[in-house]
């Protein structure tokens, strides 16, 4: 799980390049591709199943036990020491056809203690067997069904290569920016050697990509 929780962190970090424009134009991060249609206000991305953004850990709990009664029993409840906020994680078999072992997260916010983020991550540490077809196909078949579901044109970004290899498979928000992000992770190597250890795929629900509610050292204090 300590590999989990990095990754979880890598992806805040790719959050942020995202967030603001102008950095991610420096780091030459590819510009968006209008591969989504139009947003409709019709949609909103609410949450994952029945977790949605705004929740408390108990309320959270209780969804759990809706959504996937055989793991409720196992929630994992860690505190992020720097971040500051609360995650209960579950480990859930084939949540995608033929994807294995995942482990859904559910972040807790450091200032409103409500449910901000929900990460699903397959592959590495969690699942040493996850093969790269098996990443690929996920990450085809998550990509098509975000595509059609009406997240903003201007705001959506696919098969975006990053620095350190990763590929933002999907990213988009919905009219109340609100944003999915999808991340495929450790498919190449360098210096065109097969990466070490299995892909990693992650798929990231946020509440709110511009205001993170984590600690943060505000102006002034020091």
């Amino acid at each position: 799980m300590r590999q989990f929780f990095r990754l979880l962190s890598l992806t805040t970090a790719i959050f942020t390049v995202l967030a603001y424009p102008v950095l991610a134009q420096q780091q030459q991060v590819p510009t968006a591709r209008p591969a989504a249609p139009a947003a409709t206000d019709e949609f909103k991305l609410n949450g994952f199943r029945s977790a949605n953004f705004g929740m408390t850990a108990d309320q959270v709990r209780q969804a759990i036990r809706r959504d996937f009664a055989a793991a409720a029993d196992k929630i994992e409840t860690v505190e992020n020491a720097v971040e500051r906020t609360t995650v209960l994680s579950i480990q859930v078999n084939d949540l995608l056809p033929n994807t294995g072992t995942g482990v859904v997260a559910y972040v807790i916010g450091y200032r409103t203690k409500q449910l901000v983020q929900v990460t699903v991550t397959w592959g590495g540490g969690i699942n040493p067997n996850f093969k790269p077809e098996q990443a690929l196909g996920a990450a085809r078949q998550l990509q098509a069904y975000f595509a059609g579901q009406g997240y903003k044109a201007d705001t959506v970004v696919t098969n975006a290569q990053q620095r350190d290899g990763s590929i933002i498979v999907f990213a988009g928000d919905d009219a109340q920016r609100r944003r999915t992000l999808l991340v495929l992770g450790n498919v190449t190597g360098q210096d065109g050697k097969p990466p070490e250890g299995p892909p990693v795929l992650q798929l990231s629900y946020i509440r709110d990509p511009q205001n993170p509610d984590v600690f943060q050292i505000r102006r002034g204090d020091f």
